[in-house]
């Protein structure tokens, strides 16, 4: 039996903010779903499949949340299944949804989260502190910020970069996505700040600054996906997901620290693995001039060069000139993040997911002041763990 296109048909967020004290977890995801299947014109009795995006129970303070899901949603009957991978979290949900709906398991599926991190009896970094092994790596001090800091000094280095230039264009990028995340009502970080503000702000670990670093979010997310069959008798605006690809690389962050090596940790090499999959899949041969927007995983400034390469969008070792060109503006040839991306909201559990909503919002010419005007195609990644689980789809509009 042949694969069946796949189509997000509803997209549902709830406001990013630090702190939601007037809702708990499953009120934020009662939220996004209803957004989200409002917008597709269905209710649960459409749903066959709840695919929860929900990263770890550390972060948000409730154990086994899937649990409770069941009632909330009114899911009682319905195949239910829990995904985690970090940071992809997202993507590898919309991923399993789309397998399923492709395999024909499946006609209608609600893939929905939520992060409440101010829930959690630690404080979220804490959490993330301890994702390395404790036996080889814990001595080091390493965190979600170190180790991206040590991605971004191996690529200048791997490309022979400068640090002072590097570091203009990295204030350059975070005020450009906090000036996109200006525009849209969801977003956490809505206060424009200029390149001067980013490079004046403390340093967390040499050479990302506090205002190249995303912030800690609560917030929801949900999409329905649905069958082509179904879509056709849905009548609404879709965005195909025509190609959605995952690979994985290695725990070990000294495992991709030699001086030799394909596995770098400065080239997001596992990524490009995805892109690549995800584009032979949905038959793009140039995505340097086939996609129209990108929203990748980008939580620090720094990896913006390093992920527009790993996806294509810039040849090995132009992230950075292209980035001064111009090339990512709202207005350049392909528009980074025009949501304001993970720099500007990171719900951990549904950050990834937030980027395929919002790829689905472009090519749907649904997203509101952060449109982006023509947007037919565009690309969208997901990232976790010590920079080990990625994802990448490809959607497209109308059809």
């Amino acid at each position: 039996m042949s694969a069946t296109r796949v189509g997000v048909i509803g997209v549902g967020m709830t406001p990013m903010r630090t702190r939601r004290p007037d809702t708990d977890l499953f009120g934020l995801i009662r939220d996004a779903a209803v957004a989200a299947l409002d917008d597709a014109a269905v209710s649960m009795a459409d749903v066959d499949l709840v695919v929860l995006s929900q990263a770890p129970d550390a972060l948000h303070g409730f154990g086994h949340p899937e649990q409770e899901i069941v009632d909330v949603l009114a899911a009682r009957g319905k195949r239910l299944v829990r995904v985690h991978t970090g940071g992809a979290t997202g993507t590898s949900a919309a991923q399993m949804a789309w397998w399923a709906i492709a395999a024909g398991e499946s006609q209608c599926a609600l893939v929905v989260g939520a992060d409440k991190m101010g829930d959690s009896l630690q404080p979220a970094q804490q959490a993330l502190n301890l994702i390395w092994d404790p036996a080889y790596e814990s001595l080091l001090p390493l965190n979600t910020i170190s180790m991206t800091a040590l991605q971004a000094q191996r690529y200048l280095r791997h490309h022979g970069i400068g640090l002072r230039r590097a570091e203009e264009v990295w204030a350059q990028v975070a005020s450009r996505l906090r000036h996109n995340g200006a525009l849209n009502p969801a977003a956490h970080l809505r206060k424009p700040v200029t390149p001067e503000e980013v490079l004046a702000s403390p340093l967390l670990f040499a050479p990302i600054r506090r205002d190249m670093a995303c912030p800690q979010t609560s917030g929801g997310v949900a999409l329905v996906m649905t069958s082509a069959e179904r879509a056709a008798v849905m009548a609404r605006p879709t965005a195909w997901i025509d190609g959605f690809a995952a690979r994985t690389n290695t725990y070990f962050l000294g495992d991709k620290m030699g001086a030799v090596s394909d596995n770098d940790h400065g080239l997001f090499p596992e990524l490009a693995l995805a892109a690549a999959a995800a584009y032979a899949q949905a038959g793009i041969t140039d995505p340097g001039r086939e996609i129209d927007v990108a929203e990748p995983y980008i939580p620090f400034a720094t990896m913006e060069p390093i992920a527009v390469e790993a996806l294509g969008l810039s040849a090995p070792g132009r992230g950075i000139a292209d980035a001064e060109q111009g090339r990512f503006d709202r207005d350049g040839r392909i528009p980074v993040n025009p949501s304001g991306g993970v720099l500007c909201a990171n719900p951990i559990s549904v950050s990834a997911l937030a980027r395929v909503a919002e790829g689905a919002r472009q090519v749907r010419g649904r997203a509101g002041d952060h449109q982006v005007e023509g947007c037919r195609t565009a690309v969208v990644s997901g990232a976790g763990g010590s920079i080990q689980f990625v994802g990448v789809a490809v959607l497209r509009g109308g059809d």
